[in-house]
């Protein structure tokens, strides 16, 4: 009967990246934008600690190339020092002359299941428990017609929000991160079934990933450099304006909505 190894035991969080790693496992668990990759012991040069900063420096094939490097950011300096000196004792050893493989053919992506999910269920399970009861104490103590009318003025509302979260966001990444960011080319990585994913690296040389409906073969983004995930790309002053309305649209359903619920519970309670 095979045993299956639990999760691992040390786990190292930065700003915008996580490692775990641990007894058991001959690889390094990276999260970062969303995406989930291995990286195997085989495929580390060196791990390197920076006070608050953590490097995997992975092996290249091509001497005049460099390396490329996943870092977090900003943990714990005990944390780091934990992390590296665990890693490092794991480390296979090699000679100055040895030949070295490609590191980054063999890192792996895995899916990142359900590890974010439970988080965001609890948070819209609350959201939506917090407003049946407006709409039950407002049938009750008010219109019984409430408590039909008011979930659909609700979702309005909450769509309104959304909009206006997704696109405000965007814009606002749009306009400050070309001014006060960094800007590169961002290489086509990958396809996905709904995007392409475009890769980035950053002045410490962590790779990050943007995804991108359109363009193609290169990518030109704004990176925030105290959060290097933190990307846009270039949008055009029709696409900001276009941002910019549906923002504000979104804005006006989500303050029409939740404003009208608001009234109907105050009536309710005033009786």
């Amino acid at each position: 009967m095979t045993t299956m190894p639990g999760l691992p035991s040390l786990v190292l969080r930065g700003s915008s990246a996580t490692a775990r790693f641990g007894d058991g496992f001959d690889y390094v668990q990276w999260e970062q934008d969303g995406r989930v990759i291995r990286i195997p012991l085989e495929a580390i040069e060196e791990v390197r600690s920076l006070d608050r900063s953590f490097e995997v420096v992975l092996t290249t094939t091509d001497g005049g190339r460099p390396a490329a490097v996943y870092a977090v950011h900003r943990a714990s300096a005990a944390a780091v020092a934990t992390f590296c000196a665990a890693l490092r004792v794991r480390l296979p050893e090699r000679g100055a002359e040895e030949v070295r493989v490609d590191g980054q053919e063999l890192i792996t992506e895995v899916s990142a299941g359900d590890a974010r999910k439970p988080s965001r269920r609890l948070l819209v399970a609350s959201l939506i428990a917090v407003l049946a009861a407006i709409d039950v104490t407002v049938g009750v103590l008010r219109e019984p017609a409430w408590v039909v009318a008011l979930p659909f003025l609700q979702l309005f509302a909450c769509t309104g929000a959304f909009m206006a979260l997704t696109l405000g966001r965007g814009l606002y990444n749009a306009l400050r991160l070309p001014k006060h960011g960094i800007t590169v080319m961002a290489e086509l990585d990958h396809y996905t079934d709904k995007t392409k994913v475009y890769r980035y690296a950053d002045q410490d040389g962590g790779l990050h990933y943007y995804r991108e409906p359109t363009g193609g073969q290169q990518l030109e983004i704004s990176y925030d450099p105290r959060n290097p995930s933190r990307a846009s790309a270039r949008q055009p002053l029709y696409g900001q304006v276009v941002m910019a309305l549906v923002t504000i649209i979104g804005l006006g359903m989500a303050c029409g909505g939740l404003g009208l619920t608001g009234y109907q519970l105050f009536l309710a309670l005033r009786g």
